[in-house]
């Protein structure tokens, strides 16, 4: 079984996962866990359209450094960036264990490509479990994180509004380069 396949079922399993629960369940709100270096990252699953393994990615000239490039996902054109990149996050130790994956999202009605180490994956999380009063300083900006969950035996989890990441300005450049 081939890397692209194997992140692709692990995708399907894992945005499956979000229908199962019980009736009598806590209401939690979901998120797609994923790593970038060697830290876990979150985003809210009703943001995320699909995930799919490294694909070849055209590259476009005299575009900021985060921005890789062009996919074609099925006939749609969709714009790719480097989300560690973009985060100004180091490599992971690790990153020859982790599996390159591109999480597809929709934001202002446009598709973007995000490109994460990993994704690890779908969790609710209930209102107690996240921190959103934070005083954040280091490489992400405190702009783009909504929350820190607090996961019991795991490391806690940076919350990001995805949509935040990239700024208007951003948005209708990765637009713009959709439409040539």
């Amino acid at each position: 079984m081939n890397t692209d396949s194997t992140t692709e079922a692990k995708a399907k399993r894992l945005m499956g996962s979000q229908c199962l629960g019980q009736k009598n369940e806590i209401k939690r709100e979901k998120f797609l866990i994923f790593s970038l270096g060697d830290d876990r990252f979150g985003i809210p699953l009703h943001t995320v359209k699909e995930i799919i393994g490294s694909v070849e990615i055209t590259p476009i000239p005299q575009v900021p450094n985060f921005f890789k490039g062009l996919i074609n996902l099925r006939g749609d054109i969709i714009s790719v960036i480097d989300l560690r990149t973009k985060l100004s996050i180091a490599p992971s130790s690790k990153l020859a264990l982790k599996k390159t994956s591109i999480i597809i999202v929709e934001i202002e009605g446009i598709k973007i490509g995000t490109v994460v180490d990993d994704v690890d994956e779908v969790v609710g999380l209930e209102q107690n479990q996240i921190e959103r009063s934070l005083e954040i300083q280091g490489n992400v900006s405190s702009k783009f994180v909504t929350g820190v969950a607090k996961q019991e035996k795991q490391n806690l989890v940076l919350l990001l509004d995805i949509g935040k990441v990239l700024s208007i300005d951003e948005l209708k450049m990765l637009k713009g380069n959709t439409n040539k």
